[in-house]
């Protein structure tokens, strides 16, 4: 199957996921604490796994198959496994990690697709660069892509860092990029020329605050429909004055400059509905970003998945006409959850996540998505 993604919204046709398995349970109390203390002294645990606690891998392991099935529910075989691919190249290739590799259940990170290539992506953190050889091997070896074309940055990088979590496919014609704590502005610079072999027009990046409570642009955003998004606008961190630059390939300009509107001014100007992450209560926007409210995962336009925990975010989708529906009705009453699946309605699916949430990634953050329809 060529990968193939024009949009972030186009119905899902082939998406890769990472089940949880026995790495959580190697994980030790020290290795989720961001700090070390010692006689007074604090440093930075350089053994941090970017967790933000012990995964409980038995419930972990429901949810994410729950997870799968709603995907493969929309889509029959469209949402693959690689755990078992990836454990087979670890052994046979002799690529091991001295740290357990939890963030692999975020595969979204560790490559991205745009247009029809492939971009192999390079870490910003020591304890994910396992990953980065991991999913080298996966692509350059897996037959189907044997003719894409792909860039692999830990090797045109120059020692920079890119994530997919950064990376946002708007259309045909505009690629979104986050400058983040995890993705450098001179990191998107070198990808531009590659985007613009292709049929893109514009590359636009959003300057983040640089934090771990932002460690991608899609922690506080994420589109849901051809004119809608999820957005965490939050007085705190000036959301809405986060700064824009643009690069444009019939100018020919290759490198980012500064545009004129600032992030929220440019969500507006691409015509989107923004829905608020956490609704209007300050507390709650605060506390629905740190369980990924703003992090969505779009079967098609207007059908999306959610953690169930976010409860003022899928009341702010329901006033703007989602229908909600959880995940359990999936196995209890499946008419049902085909009938208000396959409607006309926008449609907003719930599943557990109190486990998936620790790492600090949501549903788009768990998957990668290779081929998407046209919309």
């Amino acid at each position: 199957m060529k990968p193939e993604i024009f949009s972030e919204i186009g119905p899902i046709e082939r998406v890769y996921v990472y089940s949880p398995g026995e790495e959580h349970n190697l994980v030790l109390p020290s290795d989720v604490q961001p700090f070390s203390i010692n006689e007074n002294n604090i440093t930075i645990n350089q053994k941090f796994l970017l967790f933000d606690d012990l995964v409980d891998l038995k419930i972990a392991k429901e949810q994410h198959e729950t997870f799968r099935d709603v995907i493969n529910f929309y889509n029959k075989d469209s949402c693959i496994d690689i755990r078992q691919s990836f454990l087979d190249i670890s052994k046979n290739e002799n690529i091991f990690s001295e740290f357990p590799l939890i963030n692999l259940m975020y595969p979204r990170d560790i490559a991205a697709i745009i247009g029809n290539q492939i971009y192999l992506t390079s870490s910003s953190s020591t304890v994910r660069k396992t990953e980065n050889f991991l999913s080298e091997s996966f692509f350059a070896n897996h037959s189907e892509y044997k003719e894409c074309e792909i860039i692999d940055f830990k090797k045109v990088g120059q020692g920079l860092s890119l994530e997919g979590g950064d990376i946002f496919v708007i259309n045909k014609d505009i690629v979104l990029i986050g400058i983040s704590e995890r993705t450098s502005k001179e990191a998107i610079d070198l990808i531009i020329p590659h985007i613009f072999n292709q049929s893109f027009e514009h590359v636009i990046a959003i300057d983040l605050p640089k934090e771990r409570a932002m460690m991608h642009l899609d922690t506080i955003f994420t589109q849901t429909s051809y004119d809608e998004g999820i957005l965490f606008n939050h007085e705190n961190y000036n959301i809405d004055q986060l700064a824009v630059y643009c690069a444009s390939k019939k100018s020919k300009a290759t490198n980012l400059t500064k545009h004129r509107m600032n992030f929220v001014e440019l969500l507006q100007d691409f015509g989107f509905n923004l829905i608020s992450c956490g609704g209007l209560e300050s507390n709650f926007k605060l506390r629905e970003q740190l369980t990924d409210g703003a992090n969505s995962f779009v079967l098609e336009p207007g059908k999306v998945i959610m953690y169930n925990c976010n409860d003022y975010t899928i009341l702010e989708l329901e006033k703007n006409g989602y229908k909600h529906i959880s995940s359990h009705s999936l196995y209890k009453d499946p008419l049902t959850f085909e009938k208000i699946l396959r409607s006309d309605s926008k449609v907003v699916i719930s599943i557990d996540g109190s486990e998936l949430v620790k790492g600090r990634g949501g549903p788009r953050c768990m998957t990668l998505p290779i081929k998407r329809g046209l919309v």
